[in-house]
């Protein structure tokens, strides 16, 4: 192999490490789970902001794992966090990789029932486009 190839072989496995490495300054993960943290971050196609519309839906999605202790008084608050994730999730990520994300967050087994009763139980908004903001 010649030095020339060698030389740009390694600054390419250099520059993707770095990236590995700094990802996490640009995406905020306070508030994820570490295991779904961990599971977005290591979705290396992804763009930053695709990372960022992951994690503020996750964010919003974790409060829906126990859907059923939501009290009465807070499901308008969710239910606008999670429209807002959303909205904002489905500008820069395919559908399949939403569900990917809700089957983490929510559990596989778990995700159509919650979805469902979220759908059914939780007030259906209309959002002003400057309500929402995304991460």
């Amino acid at each position: 192999m010649n030095p020339f190839k060698l030389t740009a072989i390694s600054l390419v496995a250099i520059v993707i490490t770095g990236c590995q490495v700094i990802s996490p300054l640009f995406v905020d993960y306070n508030g994820v789970r570490m295991d779904v943290a961990r599971w977005i971050n290591n979705q290396q196609l992804l763009s930053m902001q695709q990372k960022r519309s992951l994690a503020q839906l996750s964010k919003a999605q974790q409060k829906l794992y126990r859907i059923e202790q939501i009290p009465e008084n807070q499901k308008l608050a969710v239910a606008k966090q999670n429209q807002i994730a959303l909205h904002c999730a489905y500008q820069h990520l395919s559908e399949h990789k939403i569900k990917q994300l809700q089957a983490m967050v929510l559990g596989q087994d778990k995700k159509d029932a919650i979805l469902k009763k979220y759908a059914q139980e939780f007030p259906q908004i209309k959002l002003a486009s400057s309500a929402i903001q995304c991460e």
